[in-house]
């Protein structure tokens, strides 16, 4: 079954499909002038279908499936190796997968919005990563969860807002 975020995240992949098809249309037909001339001359069109062919590939080699299948440590360790290469949309996608699946159990809920919360630091997204950071340490102000979740995700996420504090800082005082 998919979720809003899943349906969300088809329709902009077949989107940028349609219009990255669309593109290649007008182009070919700049240089090209017309359907017609491909029609006649074989290596004009050969080559249309080729660069039609790699596109499609590309298009489908962005998409990412999450199996369904997989535990939270899992989705996270996955989201973890993602963001270790600098794919932070990746990463975000298994982080969020994460959340959907297993959000009830506020262990997995506090540990894969942390790692969202950090990639969003590494991505300059500070905004939403304080406000992420802000409800990690806000949970361990319940009864009881310090039993629940481990302690270390308060002190990261108040390290993680010094971190953007000082980063935001530094940013301001290269911009005067």
């Amino acid at each position: 079954m998919k979720n809003a975020s899943n349906l969300q995240y088809d329709f902009a992949n077949n989107l940028h499909f349609h219009i990255k098809f669309y593109n290649i249309h007008l182009l070919f037909s700049q240089s090209f002038g017309s359907i017609k001339y491909m029609r006649k001359n074989k290596v004009t069109k050969s080559i249309f279908l080729l660069v039609v062919l790699v596109s499609l590939i590309g298009c489908k080699s962005t998409e990412i499936v999450i199996p369904e299948d997989l535990s939270a440590s899992q989705l996270i360790q996955r989201g973890q190796d993602a963001a270790a290469n600098n794919k932070f949309e990746e990463a975000d996608k298994y982080y969020v997968a994460t959340i959907d699946r297993y959000g009830q159990d506020l262990k997995c809920y506090v540990e894969a919005r942390y790692e969202l919360a950090h990639s969003f630091t590494k991505q300059k997204r500070y905004d939403e990563a304080k406000t992420m950071f802000n409800e990690i340490i806000s949970i361990f102000e319940q009864p009881n969860a310090i039993y629940q979740v481990q302690p270390k995700y308060k002190k990261l996420a108040q390290i993680g807002l010094a971190t953007i504090e000082e980063a935001e800082k530094a940013k301001q005082a290269k911009e005067k």
